[in-house]
């Protein structure tokens, strides 16, 4: 039997019989023949038969149902194969279920999704701050091409093809539409508004219904209750007409009650009829509204033309949430969301008790494997969003503390099983490491650390979900308690010895630190069997050595702690110092630096990437394999080195200094090389940094490296220059020379020719062949590469980094002023801060705004002058990032405030309502003069550029973070086969991200990440078609998850415009590129020499070519070079190669004067560049003369034409005479090569047409 034949054997098909529907058109395609037909592997369960019946057009309004197979019931966990046997048909019957409350409640939310009430920007925080929209849907691509068999074959061949003209089959309309779109784009690079680019248009997700809500007669009257009513629902159709429903275990039905009387009985109609009782709320909609049905219809209709990943609701993720938001608020008004929380019918949770029982389930098979990690991604996206909603409560004052007695700094709070703490130096464990500061590094390290256990899968070794949660200023760290420990094990009653009097104690906790740091006793304890645990499943994966402190033997941190839990398991916390303190900077920054000038705190750790990094490096070298290095825990370090005083250790200085050394060189080096991406953004630093293992606190030491290479690289090119010029100098007099060499060989030749015509004898054969030269004294052409200073690579990486420096130095000035104001004050400090920085062209004095009761005279940031902030700020930037920007650098970047304000916005947590700003009064007044007479009567001046109703404080929150290693592992099968099995390596790669998609469902960044892989996966293996696909999944995926500007946006659809030109699609490319020029020219990110717009404007001339329209590439062209001549001037490089590409495009046009006055402004360029024996200045030169014949020679065919026009009579002498009078080129005008060419019996004295044509076609780009 074949594995095909294996496959059908075990599948079964179901006939699943549908009940009646009371509506007309909710399952009109299937009521037909009232059953479904469905195929399924007998492994399979019940439950997944029930999951894909939910998503069913024909039952997914069916919620409460059961699957009968004859009069059995079945069961959810029963398998198929049980139900079918040895049959490959199976017929089941879908039979309702009566309701009780809990089900009537599930089957109106999920009705209510179904027709359109949650929005696909909802999440578990849209009650905080507002998610990102997706706006690729709207992008009018065409659809994807299908490739011919003959074209895959070709794509395939990569080498062959690559050399070959782009050639593209486009129609009339399709040119017509690029032409447009071309000109769009250079309208988009002259300015493009950020407001513009990130304005959302309406929802996808729209209501069906007006309302869908509770009604106020709930809960259920106790008479009622017991004759089955379970619950009053109200709604308003699309007519218009308000209903009033009763919910009961057979289904719905309407009632009579109205907003001013209450009677839950039926109502029944003048002419006596009723509508009955309908099993699906839905049923019974559309039988009480006409236009119900139709609506939906139209919903879905629309919805089906849109990828499911831009509308689908986030389920284990948060969406992303923007700077810069469209309205304030968006709220319709729905009663249901506030009464939800009054019906909850679980128990109050247990995060921790879930958490670890679901890694104590057993692991069987991969499905096994699976199904936990699904398990774990929701409970980790659950805790998180409770513990967001907590800590918002807690900043709200909305939450009572278990210690209200306290300062507000040190109290703690416990809610549904969550343990929320603020993230300050309460204990004084920090103290000498700079208190409050550090204790905020140092719970980001412990989340770091967290989140790599998370990819470990440890059994013995257990650690808690944990939270972070930054908000206005403050930070609280949310935790699920170790069990036991906040825990009273009873009171006892004692008498005080002082007064003699009876008090109530509580007895001791039992569950205490068995291992680390004991702060109740002030001392380091020891536990061997916890040792070992950690020992198997910590320190080697951490590379930490085994080590003794204060008698008890440690193998991780001493500042760390091991409790033994209520529930017998080993948990592990504080787990901040698990990694090697960063000694050399610690020293030159803290330890011996001056007070003033010292970095804020001590605890300033090394990133695990590096440490990994340093591993594997001292791993090669040694010729260790992994497997080896780790068993044995080669090359590990002591964690307390340098923190605990006395312990030393050289490898810590080793990790330290290879940082130093050799990590940040070689990443700048790599930005100088292109071997990096020039950086869109901020966070694109943040990121390659962080994964290169690099903290933030070496900004400003990134920066100096890239000034010192561009500098070093300025010297050289100066040198080259030098050189250059001195080489030129002499190559002019060795062609003088040569040339005179050359004309006398050829004259004394002509001599002896002479003197044997005289004598009339024969004139012998070497005389008459070319004369030979000593090919040694022959200087051909150089091929010599161009000196290049990086710009493009570093300037970018320096203005984006200068901006990450400015922005997260506000984002501490503004946690200073607002870490002790009341919540609805902190708007007041934003708007005040950004008129300061942003606002003083239209208002040099702005005054800070009340808000409700506050005044804000009466707050410390009212003082505030433009002056002192930007002083505060540039002392942070210097202290944290050790660099100094300079005085006027704020005024230096007000040509674009948006990217500013963009970088200060994520790092604090501020959304900004996206309206028209003016910067400055002349803006305002353009604006006031653009507007017809009626509005401009009405526009009054605005005091300020801002005012606080334009600010939103959000939370930032970093919280625990799941991925499925399944899937990972599937990911790394594939891509080990690719190039043994291509059909086998992509089966593992579709498995890797259908898991993903499983265990953190499509709306997830790490699913975009394999979408944007796989697209090049599919390109190189010549599949364009699939490539594409998964590139625009990728795309809207990294919209909703990463932001509509955000860098992996950006990199997403620069992969996608190059797949829609290799697809053959120019049109699509050219739209792509479109919205790629309109975000990073929002931010002026051209001006900064990032090459992004350049390199599109290359593309483009290509599709412009390949549609066979020379006269738009043409324009492209000039508009690159307006772009070049404004960043690096009319005689640079890069200027001369775009004014050669020019000349050939008017050379094939026949336009000889327009070719001849841009390929003469190259020549200069290229002989001061590279050197007058170069290939490019030879190619320049030979046109400059060959064009400049050609035009001469057309001058004097007018001229003899009119001539001959005038004097009929004498045309033949005149015509001779002109022929006559054709300059002919003299040898020692005659360059080398001419000359040469000349010699060896050239039949032309100037390069072809043709020849000139094609060259001009390979000149480098």
């Amino acid at each position: 039997m074949t594995a095909e034949e294996t496959v059908k054997d075990e599948e079964v098909k179901l006939f699943i019989k549908l009940p009646c529907s009371g509506s007309n058109g909710s399952r009109k395609n299937q009521q037909e023949s009232n059953q479904l037909e469905l195929q399924f592997t007998k492994d399979a369960k019940v439950q997944h038969v029930l999951d894909v019946l939910a998503v069913s057009q024909a039952t997914k309004f069916l919620t409460n149902v059961d699957l009968v197979a004859g009069k059995t019931v079945l069961k959810d966990n029963t398998t198929l194969a049980e139900i079918a046997g040895n049959e490959k048909t199976v017929k089941l019957q879908i039979q309702n279920r009566p309701y009780t409350t809990r089900d009537a409640l599930k089957h109106i939310l999920t009705l209510r999704e179904y027709l359109g009430f949650t929005p696909e920007t909802s999440d578990g925080l849209s009650e905080f701050a507002t998610s990102a929209t997706s706006k690729f849907f709207e992008l009018p691509l065409s659809a994807v091409k299908e490739n011919s068999k003959q074209e895959e074959s070709k794509a395939a061949d990569g080498d062959k093809e690559s050399t070959k003209k782009l050639e593209l089959d486009v129609t009339d309309e399709e040119k017509t539409q690029f032409v447009k779109l071309i000109h769009e784009i250079f309208d988009s690079i002259s300015g493009s508004s950020a407001c513009e680019v990130n304005a959302s248009q309406s929802s996808i997700i729209t209501p069906c219904l007006r309302s869908l809500s509770l009604s106020a007669y709930n809960p259920v009257p106790a008479y009622y209750r017991t004759k089955g009513h379970l619950l009053y629902l109200q709604a308003v159709t699309l007519e218009g007409e308000a209903l009033q429903i009763t919910c009961v275990p057979s289904g719905f039905y309407v009632n009579k009650s109205t907003n001013a009387k209450f009677d839950p009985s039926p109502r029944i109609s003048e002419d006596g009829s009723f509508i009955a009782t309908q099993h699906s709320l839905y049923d019974l909609l559309c039988l009480s509204s006409k236009k119900l049905s139709s609506r939906v219809s139209a919903f879905e209709k629309r919805v089906n033309h849109v990828d499911t990943a831009a509308y689908v609701k986030p389920v284990n993720i948060l969406l992303h949430k923007p700077w810069i938001v469209s309205t304030a608020s968006t709220d319709n008004g729905d009663y249901l969301r506030l009464q939800l929380d009054s019906l909850k019918f679980d128990s109050e949770r247990n995060f921790n008790d879930e958490f670890q029982a679901i890694k104590d389930l057993p692991i069987q098979n991969i499905q096994s494997r699976m199904d936990s990690e699904r398990l774990l991604s929701k409970i980790v996206h659950e805790f998180s969003v409770a513990a967001t909603r907590g800590a918002m409560s807690i900043f709200y004052h909305d939450l009572i503390s278990m210690n209200p007695e306290a300062p507000a700094e040190e109290q703690i709070y416990l809610k549904e099983g969550i343990f929320y703490s603020f993230v300050t130096d309460v204990s004084g464990n920090y103290m000498d490491k700079g208190g409050n500061d550090a204790a905020r590094a140092a719970s980001n390290q412990d989340l770091r650390t967290i989140n790599l256990l998370n990819r470990l899968n440890t059994q013995d070794l257990r650690y808690l979900l944990t939270a972070i949660v930054d908000f206005g200023g403050n930070r609280i760290l949310a935790q699920t308690p170790v069990p036991g420990l906040l825990s009273t094990m009873g009171t006892q009653v004692i008498k005080d010895p002082e007064t003699g009097k009876e008090v109530i104690e509580d007895l001791p906790n039992e569950i205490a630190v068995s291992y680390g740091f004991d702060e109740a006793a002030n001392k380091v304890v020891g536990n061997e069997k916890f040792d070992a645990i950690i020992q198997k499943e910590f320190s080697k994966v951490f590379h930490l050595k085994s080590h003794e402190v204060d008698g008890a033997q440690m193998s991780f941190s001493s500042q760390s702690k091991g409790i033994v839990g209520f529930d017998k398991r080993h948990y592990i916390l504080d787990l901040a110092n698990t990694y090697p303190l960063d000694i050399k900077f610690v020293r030159e920054c803290f330890d011996d630096a001056n007070i003033e000038k010292r970095y804020p705190h001590r605890e300033t750790l090394l990133r695990p990437e590096l440490v990994e990094k340093w591993w594997h490096h001292k791993r090669e070298a040694e010729g260790l394999d992994y497997k080896t290095a780790y068993e044995e825990g080669k090359f590990s370090f002591n964690p307390d080195a340098y923190q605990v005083e006395g312990v030393e250790d050289p490898v810590v200085d080793e990790i330290s200094d290879y940082l130093h050394d050799v990590v940040l060189p070689s990443l700048v080096q790599d930005y100088a090389a292109g071997n990096v991406a020039a950086p869109y953004n901020g966070e694109h630093v943040v990121d390659t940094l962080h994964i290169n293992g690099i903290n933030m606190r070496y900004l400003g030491k990134v920066i100096h490296l890239a000034k010192d290479i561009l500098a070093k690289q300025g010297q050289e090119y100066e040198q080259r220059l030098k050189s250059i010029a001195e080489g030129n100098k002499e190559h002019e007099e060795w062609e003088r020379n040569y040339l005179l060499k050359v004309e006398k060989m050829i004259k004394e030749r002509q001599e002896k020719i002479n003197k044997y015509v005289q004598d009339g004898k024969e004139i012998p054969k070497e005389l008459t062949e070319n004369i030979k030269l000593d090919d040694s004294e022959i200087r051909k052409p150089t091929k010599e590469e161009p000196f290049i200073i990086n710009r493009d690579e570093l300037l970018p990486l320096i203005h984006v980094s200068e901006i990450e420096i400015f922005a997260r130095a506000t984002k501490h000035v503004l946690r200073k002023y607002s870490k002790d104001l009341p919540v609805f004050a902190i708007p007041a400090l934003v708007c005040f801060v950004f008129n300061l920085l942003f606002g003083a062209d239209f208002n040099d004095s702005p005054n800070a705004e009340d808000i409700d009761c506050y005044r804000a005279e009466d707050f410390k940031f009212s003082s505030l002058t433009r002056s002192s902030l930007l002083t505060e700020i540039y002392e942070q930037a210097f202290l944290r990032f050790r660099y100094e920007l300079p005085n006027d650098w704020m005024d230096q970047h007000k040509r674009s405030p948006f990217s500013l304000m963009r970088a200060i916005c994520y790092k604090f947590g501020i959304q900004i309502v996206n309206r028209r700003y003016f910067f400055n009064k002349e803006e305002f007044e353009n604006f006031k003069q653009s507007q017809d007479k009626k509005a401009r009567s009405k526009l009054v001046t605005p005091l300020n550029t801002f005012t606080v109703k334009d600010f939103i404080i959000i939370p930032r929150v970093k919280s625990t973070e799941y991925n499925s290693l399944v899937s990972d592992e599937l990911w790394a099968e594939g891509a080990a086969t690719i190039k043994e099995d291509q059909s086998l390596a992509l089966k593992f790669l579709s498995q890797s991200i259908s898991v993903k998609e499983d265990v953190s469902t499509v709306l997830h960044q790490s699913v975009a990440e394999k979408y944007l892989s796989l697209s090049t996966i599919y390109n190189n293996i010549g599949k364009l078609p699939e490539a594409v696909v998964f590139a625009r999944k990728s795309c809207i995926i990294y919209e909703r998850m990463c932001g509509i500007d955000s860098f992996e946006m950006l990199r997403a659809l620069s992969n996608l415009a190059i797949l829609e030109l290799s697809s053959g699609s120019p049109l699509n490319a050219a739209v792509v590129y479109k919205r790629i020029v309109e975000t990073v020219q929002s931010f002026d990110l051209t001006a900064a020499h990032h090459p992004i717009v350049i390199s599109a404007l290359n593309h483009l001339e290509q599709m412009a070519l390949g549609i066979r329209d020379p006269k738009l590439a043409i324009e492209i062209l000039k508009k690159l070079s307006e772009l070049i001549v404004a960043l690096d001037g009319n005689e640079s490089l890069a200027f001369g190669y775009v004014e050669s590409r020019v000349g050939n495009l008017y050379a094939t046009l026949d336009d000889m004067p327009r070719a001849l006055e841009h390929i003469s402004s190259t020549k200069d360029i290229f002989v001061r560049e590279l050197g007058l024996n170069h290939e490019l200045s030879a190619q320049a030169k030979q046109w400059n003369e060959g064009l400049t014949n050609l035009i001469k020679n057309k001058q004097q065919q007018k001229m003899l034409q009119k001539q001959k026009a005038t004097v009929n009579e004498s045309d033949s002498k005149k015509q001779s005479k002109a022929k006559k009078n054709q300059p002919v080129p003299e040898i020692a005008n005659k360059s080398v090569d001419e000359l040469l060419d000349f010699i060896e019996g050239s039949s032309d004295g100037t390069p072809s047409k043709s020849k000139n044509r094609k060259k001009g076609k390979n000149k480098k780009k």
